[in-house]
């Protein structure tokens, strides 16, 4: 899909910012290096639907961190929720019935860790797993950086939940209000020279990223768009979408958008 991304759309000044980013593919791929606040790889089993979702990011967390996990991945029809949860999804419903997801209050997702843990919330699963494989900085002081950019994030899509429901008001999101909040993200964080977004390596900040951009939204044109002034964001977005571990990951995915 990043592939395609970049021939659908020529992303402005990326070309020049890639130039000038020194050892891009090296910087991509250093998270290997990086010291986890945590001993060992965890072995996680995904319980969530059999879609992208709210747990893509946390997907590509496990990718990037060369992570190996397992899934009960729920399939889901959506022509059928009129007929209530346990026609549209019966997996999941069977699992809910089963207090199989007591932990998320009788939702999805969950991780359970090492067989024992059991571990609930998209963004609470998300800083774990970036913290267990190395992905959320070397230092407090960078974590809560990676932190707040995921915040930040989350604040824009609030935003577009918000006017989605009308032409006009996606409209407007994607001509003005995102171009400008993206803008305000490249200024939040700070002076620098291309990616990753915080510290020496990729993050769960640079993931959040990618995932907003080139998944988040189906019209993945003016997502893209929206950080055509945006040179950090630009070299992020980039750097992760060649990152070896991730476009293995993306190639072989099976489950749909949502």
């Amino acid at each position: 899909m990043w592939a395609r991304l970049i021939r659908a759309r020529p992303l402005g000044s990326l070309a020049a910012t890639s130039a000038a980013t020194v050892g891009l593919a090296a910087i991509a791929d250093r998270h290997a290096d990086t010291a986890s606040w945590f001993g060992g790889k965890p072995n996680v089993h995904l319980k969530y639907f059999a879609v992208q979702g709210v747990v893509e990011t946390a997907r590509h967390v496990m990718a990037l961190g060369g992570l190996e996990w397992t899934e009960s991945a729920y399939p889901i029809d959506f022509s059928k929720f009129k007929d209530g949860i346990e026609a549209a999804a019966p997996a999941f419903a069977a699992a809910r019935a089963a207090g199989e997801l007591v932990p998320n209050m009788g939702r999805a997702p969950i991780i359970v860790v090492d067989g024992k843990h059991t571990i609930s919330q998209s963004k609470t699963i998300e800083r774990y797993l970036a913290r267990r494989l190395g992905l959320l900085g070397a230092t407090e002081e960078e974590a809560a950086a990676i932190d707040a950019i995921t915040e930040h994030l989350r604040d824009i899509k609030d935003k577009y939940m918000k006017v989605k429901g009308t032409d006009e008001g996606k409209a407007n999101f994607f001509s003005t209000e995102m171009p400008e909040w993206m803008g305000k993200l490249e200024t939040a964080i700070g002076a620098g020279s291309g990616a990753p977004l915080v510290g020496k390596s990729l993050s769960l900040a640079d993931l959040a990223l990618f995932c907003f951009i080139a998944d988040f939204f189906t019209d993945k044109v003016s997502s893209m768009a929206s950080i055509d002034k945006c040179p950090r964001l630009q070299a992020s977005v980039k750097a992760v979408g060649e990152t070896p571990k991730i476009v293995k990951y993306r190639a072989e995915r099976t489950f749909p958008a949502t």
